[in-house]
């Protein structure tokens, strides 16, 4: 996380109240891992949390390595095929639906290769300037970055739902000016504001309920 432990525990506990309300406002099992969004960002802030704590203070240095993986799982294998795969159950359009199907395929493809490397290389973090560098031994990250860029960032400016392209906007703008301004620390930095941005999923749940349903009974 950037900033400090104590706002990534803040954002992390803020974020389950809202992604258990989207849990509940969702009817359809097709919206219900986009439902669950927040509440898988919510673990994924509350794991750097802890590694905050274990990167500046000698007691909680046992939880250096849980929280490192922690975190690094769902950064790694987790977003490039869990982004694809909620367009993908949502998407009430036969022929967008086979599109998404394609970048699915791809994002399973990119997360199976992460999930190899996370648990076949060294991977570290360290805090400096107030923000955690994370540091990947992957081979081919040249390769898998912008791969990983169109599965997490492109696919859901695919779907035809109501709202999703405003909250893909969001993500987008955020990703850019991270990457200007905090390139370094890239994947702590964008991680917490797309976690805040997460909340966007309420709006798209709700407006988006009656269309979903109806195309799950079809």
């Amino acid at each position: 996380m950037c900033f400090s432990a104590g706002a990534s525990f803040a954002v992390g506990a803020g974020l389950l109240g809202p992604g258990l309300y989207a849990i509940k406002r969702t009817e359809s099992p097709g919206m219900l891992a986009f439902a669950c969004t927040p509440i898988v960002f919510s673990f994924h802030q509350i794991a750097e949390g802890f590694l905050w704590l274990s990167l500046k203070y000698p007691d909680f240095a046992s939880f250096y390595k849980p929280a490192l993986y922690g975190y690094s799982f769902i950064s790694q294998p987790i977003w490039p095929i869990w982004v694809p795969l909620i367009m993908w159950l949502m998407e009430t359009d036969k022929r967008r639906k086979k599109i998404l199907f394609y970048f699915l395929l791809l994002g399973g493809a990119s997360s199976l290769y992460m999930f190899y490397c996370l648990i076949t290389h060294d991977i570290s973090a360290v805090a400096e300037h107030h923000h955690i560098r994370y540091y990947r031994d992957f081979p081919y990250l040249n390769i898998m970055r912008p791969l990983n860029f169109v599965t997490i960032a492109v696919t859901p400016f695919l779907s035809t739902l109501r709202h999703t392209k405003l909250l893909a906007g969001a993500m987008m703008a955020s990703l850019i000016l991270t990457y200007i301004f905090f390139t370094d620390y890239l994947i702590s930095v964008w991680c917490f504001f797309a976690a805040i941005l997460s909340l966007l999923i309420i709006l798209v749940i709700n407006s988006n309920k009656k269309s979903v349903n109806k195309s799950s009974l079809t």
